[in-house]
């Protein structure tokens, strides 16, 4: 095995592309956006003796205390669909260890990944130097299977869904896909207000505002409303990458909430999704099925709730883990954070 640095657009998209699941956040049109808002990033493949590429990882550096920082892979390393799941951690510890030998990534108090393996046994995908640590990108989401057909994609939902799709109709609220700019600020100010009443905390609206216009450039991100009457009581920004389309951001307003603009707006997107050819719609973040994981969020409750009613797989990762490439310095800066409460 050896590794290889990346820096072709194609070559990256071919491995990606050809991944069941595609990760977004894995993209090289995600990477130049946060190449954009300052951070560094590189790429780098893991291959065999044949060419062929075992897993390929992201990496955005950030800045952290005492002039260092680390390198993060959001949803990466992606392994590939080839790779037998009793290879991961020889493929996850191949990786690292040629990493660290050639110095690749310079400056880095540790390395933080979240290869979007699911937990489905005990077994333990990475080597044993990886610490856990809490979520950067959501550990646990709900996938719908766009190869079934909208009669089963219905008759799997729960009733109060169906229900609710058929409201939404009786109202006649309408949907559209839209990239003009007062809709986005509409949608920003929906944001907002969703924000304040649902009681979590979502990205800045100028964070959001960056995402959906670099994507959209990349024709990868689409805003997405529902409105009766002229009014937008719902939108949602979706992001289509490969095989996969991610509900990324949603929004609501408080006013004619007996309408269901929800329902109506996210119905759209799973038939437009499933026409478009993808195979998975992946609602991107829920609360893990056991309540007393410390990644289980009080404020994540009524979207889950609504994220179940959908149907589909609901799929835990194992989440988000640190390698230490110097224990008493990563040790030093989370005991910082420990002690002002930034935990």
């Amino acid at each position: 095995m050896h590794l290889l640095e990346v820096n072709d657009p194609t070559t990256w998209e071919i491995f990606q592309l050809r991944q069941p699941w595609t990760q977004f956040t894995q993209s090289w049109a995600w990477g130049e956006f946060r190449k954009h808002l300052g951070y560094s990033v590189r790429r780098f493949a893991l291959v065999d003796e044949n060419d062929d590429w075992l897993c390929a990882m992201q990496g955005e550096y950030r800045r952290k205390a005492l002039g260092l920082g680390f390198w993060y892979a959001a949803r990466g390393p992606v392994i590939s669909h080839k790779v037998d799941k009793d290879k991961y951690r020889a493929v996850i510890s191949h990786l690292v260890s040629l990493m660290a030998e050639k110095s690749k990534l310079p400056r880095s108090l540790f390395w933080r990944i979240e290869p979007p393996i699911k937990v489905e046994s005990q077994q333990r995908h990475l080597p044993p130097r990886f610490l856990r640590s809490l979520a950067v990108s959501p550990a646990s989401t709900r996938l719908l299977d766009l190869t079934k057909t909208e009669d089963e994609l219905l008759r799997d939902m729960h009733e109060k869904t169906r229900y609710n799709i058929k409201v939404a109709a009786r109202h006649e609220v309408k949907t559209r896909v839209t990239a003009h700019p007062a809709d986005i600020d509409h949608f920003l100010q929906l944001m907002t207000e969703t924000e304040k009443r649902a009681g979590f905390v979502q990205h800045s609206s100028d964070y959001v505002y960056k995402t959906l216009q670099t994507l959209a450039a990349a024709k990868m991100a689409r805003l997405r409303v529902a409105e009766l009457n002229g009014a937008m009581l719902a939108a949602n920004v979706e992001i289509s990458y490969g095989q996969t389309v991610t509900y990324l951001y949603g929004a609501s307003s408080h006013l004619m909430r007996q309408a269901m603009a929800p329902y109506a707006l996210q119905w759209d997107a799973i038939k437009a999704a499933k026409q478009e050819g993808a195979k998975k719609y992946d609602f991107w973040g829920v609360n893990p099925q056991n309540v007393s994981s410390v990644l289980y969020k009080k404020s994540w409750e009524g979207i889950s709730r609504f994220k179940a009613g959908w149907g589909g797989e609901e799929v835990d990762l194992i989440g988000t883990w640190d390698l230490p490439l110097n224990m008493a310095l990563y040790n030093l800066i989370f005991m910082r954070r420990i002690l002002s409460g930034k935990v």
